[in-house]
């Protein structure tokens, strides 16, 4: 039987600039999750602790998914770049010019509607409720101050920022780690991190509570770590060669025990939940990055398209949620339909679209155009030194 060699591999990405379809499957994937989490519980019929409203209830999970995707792809990206010139610089401006015009451009928009539409709101947004934890990227840190979700305008919902900002702080930390530790130590980092992660998450539940530990950096650094753990033994010649055959009986395995603990058996695994998902998302995002295990699902063209505007999607389906609620749910849907499943179905069809539709303009005439200016801070090899530039024939 032949063995798998990931550097001859086509989709290989020991070059960063590599397209891993895949992996824009796992990014469709989530997304899909994470809105019909959001949208489904329109209506309050998801009260009830049955298995099945439980399971429905479960979308929040592909949150995970984001993290351990995004543990894989930026320390691939770092690795591969580590001993190109600019390192820091073009990793911080590329990141920037993905991430900061929509995040700050929804955020501007957030505070001019509080200006000129709601300024009562102005009296609700200060103290520990202040925007300023939005402008920082801290948000998780102020819902942890609080023990609650903060404040957010009246027409605009700010709430799902706490995930971005888990990913901006690590952005701030890790791309330090990966330059100055031989990668062989940053292997055994991610290792410690992982094997660390349910101890760590235990302890701050009990000293935070859980929601606060659920928003925080450190609660998640198992995942983002599990992801960087792949993204450096998807770059070994034969340690890939050892994962590959196990992603598939791990995802099998693990996700059979998630499925019982979201719905038949959630206790006692609720306790384990946070283990489950890291073993469940790192076998998905291994097996979306192999290309061959699960491929027909994971690019398939549907979840592909999702997953290249995921990002827009995520922020903008949860950020007008008080707009869906009120003119969707309010003023079209309940007073013909009334509040039942059937309106509630028809809500998460007509939002998820209007947010879809609302994610692909905002690509196609915002982040689009100014993503085109990356192609300005590639990375780009070092140099040769004098000495080992061959000298030309005479």
């Amino acid at each position: 039987m032949t063995t798998f060699d990931p550097s001859r591999h086509p989709d290989h990405p020991g070059d960063s600039r590599r397209h891993l379809p895949g992996l824009d499957g796992i990014r469709g994937l989530a997304i899909l999750m994470v809105m019909f989490s959001h949208f489904i519980v329109v209506g309050g019929h998801l009260k009830g602790d049955n298995p099945f409203e439980r399971l429905l209830k479960s979308g929040y999970l592909g949150v995970d998914l984001f993290f351990v995707l995004s543990g894989f792809l930026i320390t691939g990206i770092l690795i591969d770049s580590k001993q190109m010139p600019g390192y820091f610089r073009v990793f911080y401006i590329r990141r920037a010019l993905r991430i900061f015009p929509l995040y700050y451009g929804l955020l501007a928009i957030s505070w001019l509607t509080v200006v000129f539409i709601t300024p009562q709101d102005k009296a609700v947004l200060t103290g520990v409720d202040s925007m300023a934890w939005f402008w920082a990227y801290a948000s998780n840190i102020g819902m942890a101050v609080k023990g609650d979700w903060l404040n957010s305008p009246t027409w605009v919902g700010l709430g799902h920022f706490w995930s971005l900002a888990v990913e901006e702080q690590f952005y701030l930390v890790w791309p330090l780690l990966v330059f100055l530790l031989p990668v062989k130590w940053l292997k055994r980092l991610c290792i410690v991190l992982v094997l660390a992660s349910p101890l760590l998450f235990y302890g701050l539940t009990e000293w935070m509570g859980n929601r606060s530990t659920y928003v925080s950096t450190p609660g998640r650094l198992g995942v983002l770590a599990v992801g960087g753990w792949l993204a450096i033994t998807w770059r070994e010649r034969g340690g890939w060669n050892k994962v590959m055959p196990k992603l598939g009986p791990v995802a099998l395995v693990a996700g059979v025990v998630l499925l019982l603990e979201r719905s038949f058996i959630p206790w006692p695994l609720s306790t384990y939940e946070p283990t489950i998902v890291l073993v469940v998302s790192a076998a998905c995002v291994g097996m979306a990055a192999t290309a061959r295990w699960g491929a027909a699902f994971f690019e398939s063209r549907v979840l592909r398209w999702l997953g290249k505007y995921s990002y827009g999607i995520y922020v903008y389906h949860h950020a007008l949620k008080p707009v869906w609620a009120r003119y969707v749910w309010d003023w079209l849907l309940v007073p013909h339909l009334g509040t039942g499943w059937l309106a509630t179905i028809c809500y998460t069809i007509i939002a998820t679209t209007a947010s879809l539709s609302l994610a692909w303009l905002s690509w196609a005439c915002f982040e689009g155009p100014i993503l085109t200016l990356k192609s300005r801070f590639a990375y780009r090899p070092a140099a040769p030194k004098a000495a080992e530039i061959p000298e030309r024939a005479n």
